[in-house]
């Protein structure tokens, strides 16, 4: 099992909040060439995440991770235009679109943003303009079939949550006693089943303490694996990230979708991360058997 529980500073002034792994880079931090990057080659260019409509995308190109800035970066997305991509939404392949144009970001003192690419989708694909979250090159990810605890009957809905509930009250690392003994409400679940036999669960569970004066949350990001033969076997936690701050300026970690991704078809979650002045990008991949955090983008956003 893999697990990571950390502590660090806030990206806020002042603030002495328990948060993630990955931190928006500081406004004075200038990075004007790509660095190493965790990103598979086999997996396409870049990520594109769904804009403020499903005909935009924001272009996360991959060269550029969590160590960067995008300040002073001069995006070349000429590349990109005239490519096919195929759109998922949760775990699904809802169609194909073809980038048009493409354009720089727009920039000012408080933002930093990625290139954005203008969509076409075919008029048919009424599922994708509902509802794609993010693309890749069409060829370097396929789809998966997901149970999202939304859509379960009421029953099955109410033992998932029980499974998520159980797995998070017994995950190691709980050192807030301030959350003690609080029920765990579980703000997303997916389950599914990867190609190896394995049933994956993916949840985001959190606590509240609401007070007033002090409102406090703990957010946990679980995914976790069952043996799919074994009728009666139970899930165990393969990977955590747990979070713990003031409710208003928590750092959240929401999954977006779950792919294959690239040559070897690894199964691998996407996660927006929002730090409130940004948003980041993360793939969470099972590799060689293991869940581990690989590839993180830089921040983008105000």
């Amino acid at each position: 099992m893999q697990a990571l529980a950390c502590e660090r500073s806030a990206p806020i002034a002042g603030r002495k909040d328990t948060a993630v792994l990955v931190v928006p880079p500081p406004e004075s931090t200038v990075v004007a060439k790509p660095i190493s990057s965790a990103w598979d080659s086999s997996a396409g260019p870049a990520l594109f995440v769904v804009g403020a409509t499903a005909n935009e995308a924001h272009v996360i190109m991959a060269r550029y991770t969590d160590t960067a800035s995008l300040d002073s970066i001069q995006f070349n997305t000429q590349s990109f235009q005239s490519t096919r991509v195929d759109l998922f939404g949760g775990g699904k392949q809802l169609g194909i679109a073809r980038i048009a144009v493409t354009s720089g970001p727009i920039r000012t003192d408080s933002c930093r943003a990625w290139p954005t690419a203008k969509l076409e989708i075919a008029a048919s694909d009424t599922a994708a303009i509902r509802g794609w979250t993010v693309a890749f090159e069409t060829g370097h990810a396929r789809g998966v079939v997901i149970d999202s605890i939304e859509a379960l009957s009421t029953a099955d809905s109410a033992r998932l949550a029980a499974d998520i509930a159980r797995l998070a009250s017994a995950l190691p690392g709980d050192t807030s006693a301030i959350f003690r003994g609080l029920p765990f409400v579980v703000n997303k679940a997916w389950r599914t089943r990867i190609p190896s036999g394995q049933s994956v669960l993916t949840a985001v569970v959190v606590r509240n303490v609401n007070q007033e004066a002090n409102p406090r949350q703990e957010r946990i990001l679980l995914i976790a694996e069952r043996d799919s033969i074994n009728a009666t076997a139970r899930f165990s936690p393969e990977y955590v990230e747990r979070i713990v701050g003031l409710e208003e300026t928590l750092e959240t970690s929401d999954p977006i979708a779950f792919v294959l991704l690239g040559s070897d078809g690894r199964p691998s979650v996407i996660v927006a991360r929002d730090a409130g002045n940004g948003v980041a990008y993360t793939l969470i991949e099972r590799v060689g058997g293991k869940w581990r955090r690989g590839w993180a983008s830089a921040y983008g956003g105000c």
